[in-house]
């Protein structure tokens, strides 16, 4: 990250507050945190191979510490808002981070190996983002409150005990059995700290939705489709062979003056989302584009007949008909300026009289 900075910014200083990413002596703080009349000023936060990695479960999703306290310490000095890039595999929660004043900015780079370099694009403008999460990132507390053991999707009472028991009483037998909030965003009824499918851009897009149909019919094709399921699954060659359920041009629009690309996400809504086990929405389709500023480019997206099903707690797949919501993008970004439409249908088992 350093090299990252330095490739835009000749004259850049580096100190290390940290010794290790799980490091708990903030020695190191004091002299790092000397950022007091800096032009600008970028601290690394996150975790490494060291947290988390194959055979070893993360502990939590908390940011040490001992990096919050480096992070409090910066913008104590900091004449100038900070920037946070994150690098971390593991969604750790980032209230503290959104709730300092002086943090100006996060950019959440993931785990992108032995090459950090393109963050500094992004981070001095010479590359537009238009990434969006790949994870919910969920509240600290969410790592008490539904055991690793537990691989439920749906929200429900758990078999397991709470993570957050005490050994002795996991000894004992005395642990109260934890609650599964819903794992992704799926099933997930509770308030994510940054949902799945987020991202800003350095510019400004809106969307449209040019003659969506009207309805679907369902008839003729997913009864078919699950006749040949077996065990809840139907065979992508089956998916594709029948084609898609329906065709959605989306219009984005780039109202910016900054030529971008942007990722289309194109969502589906079931009637009766959230209850016995229906999914809250599910992600059909996405599709990356680039839009100069001021210009208008079409992108298509297609849902899949078996998108107007459902899988019930025995893992057996039925049709479900109903009042449907195709949306794109996701609500929160409204308030950015970036791009969301929404469009609701009913898909019929049955062909219309």
């Amino acid at each position: 990250m350093v090299d990252a900075v330095a490739q835009y910014v000749n004259k850049t200083s580096y100190a290390a507050g940290l010794s290790a990413t799980l490091s708990t002596n903030t020695s190191l703080i004091p002299t790092a945190a000397a950022a007091k009349g800096k032009d600008a000023v970028v601290v690394v936060l996150g975790t490494d191979l060291t947290s988390a990695h194959e055979e070893m479960d993360a502990a939590n999703i908390s940011i040490p510490a001992a990096q919050l306290a480096l992070l409090a310490a910066v913008t104590k000095s900091a004449s100038v808002p900070v920037t946070v890039v994150m690098m971390t595999a593991v969604p750790l929660d980032l209230t503290a981070l959104m709730a300092n004043p002086k943090v100006g900015a996060i950019v959440h780079a993931g785990q992108p190996s032995v090459q950090q370099m393109g963050v500094g694009d992004v981070l001095f403008g010479g590359k537009v983002p238009a990434g969006r999460t790949i994870q919910t990132v969920y509240p600290e507390a969410y790592g008490d409150e539904v055991s690793i053991f537990d691989f439920n999707m749906r929200p429900g009472p758990s078999l397991f005990p709470r993570p957050d028991c005490s050994p002795a009483n996991v000894k004992a037998g005395t642990c109260p059995p934890g609650t599964n909030p819903g794992r992704t965003y799926r099933f997930y009824t509770g308030k994510a700290v940054i949902p799945f499918g987020f991202g800003l851009s350095y510019t400004t897009f809106k969307y449209s939705v040019v003659s969506p149909p009207t309805a679907v019919s369902l008839a003729g094709h997913l009864p078919e489709l699950l006749a040949g399921a077996k065990a809840g699954f139907v065979s992508l060659d089956a998916i594709e062979a029948k084609g898609p359920a329906a065709t959605f041009e989306v219009q984005v629009t780039n109202t910016g003056d900054v030529d971008a690309d942007d990722v289309v996400l194109g969502f589906i809504t079931p009637p009766g989302a959230g209850r016995d086990g229906v999914a809250i929405k599910t992600l059909f389709g996405f599709e990356r584009v680039h839009v100069p500023a001021g210009q208008t480019v079409s992108v298509y997206l297609y849902p899949e007949y078996t998108d107007f099903s459902v899988v019930d707690a025995s893992g057996v797949r039925t049709a479900h008909p109903g009042e449907y919501t195709v949306s794109f993008g996701i609500p929160e970004t409204r308030k950015h300026d970036m791009g969301y439409a929404a469009h609701t249908f009913p898909a019929v088992l049955l062909p219309a009289a």
